[in-house]
């Protein structure tokens, strides 16, 4: 009995032996998950390697200066430097100054100037300013002379400084308006891509407005041709006489004499 509990005994010892071995402590230490670093901020490229001849605190003023300029104001804007090769002197004891010129414009490509009060030096920095905000594109290949409805249009979020000025932000912006000219499946739709639909229609009754030099009255006729705001349009008066006029307003035609 007692060999059998002797031979138990070192058979205990040897797998604590083997436990403890170095072999099996590097396996366990490969089992358990490595810590992660606390508290780490991530650094974008564009922000630390873009231009590392300006400090990365100057970069950040140049984007907090453009955050609130009035024409980027509610959108979110991306910036970068164009010129990775330029390389700020150092301002030490004083503070970098960011302008821009007045009423410019801070929209794509821009310029700013970097300022250092002490050291009296000024750079001009070239960046490229990216605006991100809604607007709205076709859903499928429009023709021109189409009146828009809401299934031909969708509202997606871009760079609006890489569409035109005139790109519309919302499909009301197209309401009773056609189109100009074809739009492609998913290209911006713009004002300067639309009309506006008839006020007055072949047929309609239209109030006419007569001015002369030191006169002003007003009759009742039927519309002979469609026309828009400022459009000229032919009206038939009630006694079968057919003139022409302007369209100021929806239903109304004025006509001027000239004595």
């Amino acid at each position: 009995m007692s060999s059998v509990c002797s031979l138990r005994l070192s058979f205990l010892i040897l797998l604590g032996l083997v436990w403890l071995s170095p072999v099996h402590a590097q396996n366990q230490a490969q089992i358990q998950p490595q810590a992660q670093p606390q508290n780490q901020v991530n650094t974008t490229p564009n922000q630390a390697l873009q231009a590392p001849g300006i400090p990365l605190e100057v970069q950040n003023n140049i984007r907090r200066f453009i955050q609130k300029s009035p024409t980027v104001l509610g959108f979110r804007t991306e910036v970068d430097f164009l010129d990775p090769s330029m390389n700020l002197p150092s301002c030490q004891g004083g503070s970098i100054e960011v302008l821009s010129a007045p009423n410019v414009r801070l929209w794509g490509r821009s310029l700013v100037q970097v300022r250092c009060l002490k050291a009296a030096w000024l750079y001009n920095i070239p960046l490229m300013i990216r605006v991100y905000g809604d607007y709205v594109v076709s859903t499928r290949y429009l023709q021109p002379g189409n009146r828009l409805s809401s299934s031909d249009m969708r509202i997606i979020n871009g760079d609006l400084t890489s569409v035109p000025d005139d790109v519309i932000r919302t499909p009301k912006e197209a309401d009773d308006r056609v189109l100009t000219r074809p739009i492609q499946m998913g290209m911006p739709i713009g004002l300067n891509d639309l009309r506006e639909t008839a006020v007055i229609k072949v047929g309609d009754p239209v109030t006419i407005l007569l001015k002369g030099r030191d006169f002003q009255v007003t009759g009742s006729g039927t519309a002979q041709t469609q026309g828009m705001i400022n459009d000229m349009v032919r009206v038939r008066l009630n006694d079968g006489q057919v003139l022409q006029g302007k369209v100021i307003r929806p239903g109304v035609v004025e006509m001027t004499l000239d004595r």
